[in-house]
C-alpha cells in the first residue's frame, strides 16, 4: 500500500467539507446582505443533508456488491484516517459535494420514472390483459413510448446541464424562477432602485443589491444552458472531459484499494480468534472447551486494539502499519480514556445490526443492514480517529498510576464484546457462521457469503 494516494486527492485537505452551492463559492459572499446569507445557509444545510443521505445510500449499496464492497471499506477507513492525521471534523466527511451531486441525479430521476412507472404498469398494463388488440390498447401504447421518450430528453437534458435537482423539474418551477428574474430585473430598474436603497438600507446595506442582482437565465434557466453548451462549439469535449474529471475525482481506485487492504489485514488478525470460537460451536468434549478458551484470551487482546489498529494503518496508509501494534499502544498510553471511549461507543453502536441478524429478513431487503451499519458505523469511524488524533498530538502521557488503570479499561469492554460476539452464534440465521460476519472490524455482508 503506498504511503499517498497518486490521485488528485491524495492531499486529503484537498476534498474538505467544502460548500455545495454556487452561491457560497463566488467572491461576493462577504458582502451579501444578512437576509440573503441566511438563505444561503438554508441552501447549504440541505446540501449537506443531502450529500450525508447520498453518502449513507451508495455506500451501503455498494456494501451489498462482492468485491465492490472494498470500495465502502475503504471509505470508512479513510474517514478515520483523515482524522487520525491531524483533520478536522470537517474533513471526515469526504467528498459531500460529489455525494450530493450524485444524489440529486438519482433521485430526480428516479422521481421523473415514476409517472412512466405508474402508467405502464396500471393504465396500459391493465388494458392490455383485458383487451391486447383494442384501438384504447393501442393508443395507450403509443402514449406510453411518448412518455417513455419525454422522459429520456428530459433526464438526458438534467444530466447534461449538471444534474441539480430543480433541473429535472424546470418546466414546474420556471414560472416562478422567470417571474423572480423579471422582478428582480424591475427593481433594479434607474425609477425604482433609489426608492429602494431609500426604504430598505436601514435592514442591510447590501439588501438592494442581493435584491436587484438578476442571473442570466444561461446560469439558471434550463433551455438557455442548453442552448449555450451546444453553440459553444467544444459541446461534445466539454461533456466527455467533464464526465471523466467527476468520475476521476472520485478516487474509487484509492479507495477500492485501501479497502482491500484493510480488509486483508483484519482477516489475518481474525482469522484465529474466530475460527477458534467457530470450533467451540462445532466440535464437543475436550477440543470444543479448549477452543473456546483459547479463541476468547486471544480475541479480547484483539478486539481491544484492532479498532485502533486499522485507524493506523489508514493513518499511515501502508499495510504493513497492521503487523506494528507497538505503536498503536504508544498512541493508546497517551491518551487511554479518549480510546476506551471511543471504543465503547463503537461496540454500543454496532449491537443494533447484531439484533436485526437474530430473525432472518427476505433476501430483497439484505441490502437494508448495509444501511444501518453505514450509519451507525461512520460516527463509530469519526471517534476513533478522533481519539487517535488526540494520542499523536499529546507529548506527555501522563502519570503511570492513572494511565495504566484507564487502559486497563479496555479488557472489560473487549471482553463484553467478546461474550455478545460469541453469544449472537446461537441466536443468528447463520449460525456459527456468523462469527465471520463481524461488522465492527469489516462489513456486514462480506464478499464470500
Amino acid at each position: 500500500m503506498e504511503a499517498a494516494p497518486t490521485t488528485p486527492s491524495g492531499d486529503y485537505s484537498s476534498d474538505r467539507f467544502e460548500p455545495v452551492t454556487a452561491e457560497l463559492v463566488i467572491g461576493e459572499v462577504t458582502a451579501r446582505s444578512w437576509v440573503f446569507r441566511c438563505f444561503d445557509f438554508v441552501n447549504a444545510a440541505f446540501g449537506y443533508v443531502v450529500g450525508i443521505v447520498s453518502i449513507i445510500f451508495c455506500t451501503a449499496f455498494a456494501a451489498n456488491i462482492p468485491i465492490v464492497q472494498f470500495l465502502s471499506f475503504g471509505y470508512l477507513l479513510e474517514v478515520s484516517g483523515r482524522l487520525a492525521r491531524g483533520g478536522k471534523l470537517r474533513d471526515a466527511f469526504v467528498g459531500i459535494s460529489k455525494a450530493q451531486r450524485i444524489g440529486s441525479l438519482l433521485l430526480g430521476t428516479w422521481l421523473l420514472l415514476i409517472p412512466v412507472r405508474f402508467f405502464s404498469d396500471s393504465i396500459w398494463y391493465e388494458a392490455y390483459l383485458i383487451d391486447p388488440d383494442s384501438p384504447q390498447t393501442l393508443f395507450l401504447r403509443a402514449v406510453q413510448f411518448l412518455l417513455i421518450g419525454l422522459t429520456i430528453i428530459q433526464v438526458v437534458a438534467a444530466w447534461i446541464c449538471g444534474g441539480r435537482l430543480r433541473y429535472f423539474f424546470w418546466q414546474l418551477i420556471a414560472p416562478f424562477s422567470v417571474g423572480i428574474w423579471l422582478f428582480r430585473k424591475m427593481l433594479g430598474s434607474k425609477t425604482l432602485r433609489p426608492i429602494l436603497n431609500f426604504c430598505f438600507r436601514w435592514i442591510s446595506p447590501n439588501l438592494v443589491n442581493d435584491l436587484c442582482h438578476a442571473q442570466p437565465p444561461a446560469d439558471w434557466f434550463v433551455p438557455a444552458i442548453l442552448l449555450r453548451k451546444i453553440t459553444s462549439g467544444s459541446f461534445y469535449s466539454d461533456l466527455r472531459d467533464g464526465l471523466w474529471e467527476f468520475v476521476f475525482s472520485l478516487n474509487l481506485w484509492y479507495y477500492f484499494k485501501l479497502g482491500l487492504a484493510g480488509i486483508v489485514g483484519t482477516l489475518i488478525w481474525l482469522i484465529i480468534p474466530t475460527l477458534m470460537l467457530i470450533g467451540a460451536t462445532r466440535l464437543s468434549g475436550g477440543a470444543a472447551i479448549f477452543c473456546g478458551i483459547f479463541g476468547t484470551l486471544t480475541a479480547i487482546p484483539i478486539f481491544a486494539n484492532l479498532l485502533f489498529i486499522q485507524t493506523h494503518f489508514a493513518q499511515t496508509r501502508k499495510f504493513s502499519s497492521f503487523f506494528k501494534p507497538g505503536q498503536v499502544l504508544a498512541v493508546f498510553r497517551r491518551a487511554p480514556l479518549c480510546h476506551v471511549l471511543s471504543l465503547l461507543l463503537a461496540l454500543v453502536l454496532a449491537l443494533p445490526l447484531f439484533f436485526l441478524k437474530i430473525e432472518e429478513i427476505p433476501a430483497e431487503l439484505l441490502w437494508t443492514l448495509s444501511i444501518v451499519f453505514i450509519m451507525f458505523s461512520w460516527p463509530s469511524r469519526i471517534l476513533l480517529g478522533l481519539a487517535y488524533r488526540r494520542g499523536s498530538s499529546k507529548d506527555n502521557p501522563g502519570r503511570w498510576w492513572i494511565r495504566w488503570p484507564e487502559m486497563a479499561l479496555a479488557v472489560p469492554v473487549a471482553a463484553m464484546f467478546v461474550v455478545i460476539l460469541s453469544t449472537t452464534r446461537y441466536v443468528s440465521w447463520n449460525g456459527a457462521f456468523s462469527l465471520i460476519e463481524n461488522h465492527v472490524f469489516l462489513l456486514p455482508a462480506p464478499f464470500w457469503l
